[in-house]
């Protein structure tokens, strides 16, 4: 049954990705600050909407304690973003699958356009990500 699951959120371009809590970031000065970058689970991601962002963005914490930020918005169909768990790989939430390696880079799918990437740089505790 996780499969008819899977494949209707696929259709309705749903993702596992949950966001990050309002009250943990803020826009300051054209940059977007996390207060907590613990809270987004290594091996996890989520995403930020909302608060005068032009566009959604998705922030990876990878295996190996990385952060990287790209627009959450496949160039193909327009569907969100997820990690692929386990790989150093991110995909669209759509039937299509768009994959794409960590620099955004597509490796599979319709997309032929890269995904938008931001820098990112952990400062006093917080991680700051120019937009």
């Amino acid at each position: 049954m996780a499969g008819i699951g899977s494949f209707f959120k696929a259709i309705m371009g749903i993702c596992e990705t949950r966001p990050l809590g309002q009250d943990l970031w803020s826009i300051e000065g054209g940059k977007v600050v996390v207060q907590k970058p613990e809270s987004i689970p290594k091996g996890g991601a989520a995403y930020l909407q909302g608060k005068g962002l032009n566009q959604p963005l998705l922030i990876v914490h990878t295996d190996d304690d990385q952060y990287l930020s790209f627009a959450n918005v496949c160039p193909h169909g327009k569907r969100k973003i997820d990690p692929v768990a386990g790989e150093r790989r991110l995909r669209c939430c759509s039937v299509n699958h768009s994959q794409f390696d960590y620099d955004g880079k597509p490796l599979s799918g319709p997309a032929k356009e890269p995904l938008k990437r931001q820098q990112v740089e952990l400062a006093s505790g917080k991680l700051v990500v120019t937009v």
